[in-house]
């Protein structure tokens, strides 16, 4: 899933670093796991997906919800050094970032979810 999914369900964990860093990569896991996103990236996704963070990081003001971003960051580390094919290859470090066949989701069903966790996440929170 999205940086967005994984901001939102780590926001749950209430601003504390160590709840944060454990529920982060524990939801990262299964989110990654159930959830079959919208794959194509471009550059209006990307732009999408850094206003809505920014904007939810902004809100809520829970910076560490970055933590539950940490398995991306540590992907994109290991594939910055190893170079794309280790990507495209599906060589990756976390097992729940391989493909594994399943069917793509809409950017329809994407957003759907995305939005859903988001509105969840304001609630839980309040």
């Amino acid at each position: 899933m999205y940086p967005i999914a994984h901001l939102a369900v780590t926001n749950l964990a209430h601003n504390n670093p160590i709840a944060s860093l454990i529920w982060g990569n524990i939801s990262h896991w299964i989110i990654d796991e159930t959830c079959s996103e919208y794959r194509p990236m471009n550059v209006l996704m990307i732009i999408y997906e850094a206003i809505i963070a920014i904007s939810f990081l902004l809100y809520t003001k829970c910076w560490w919800c970055v933590l539950g971003l940490l398995p991306d960051v540590i992907e994109a580390g290991y594939v910055a050094i190893k170079g794309i094919e280790v990507w495209n290859s599906g060589e990756l470090l976390f097992w729940f970032h391989k493909y594994h066949g399943e069917a793509i989701w809409s950017f329809k069903k994407t957003v759907m979810v995305e939005v859903i966790l988001l509105i969840i996440a304001m609630l839980i929170r309040r």
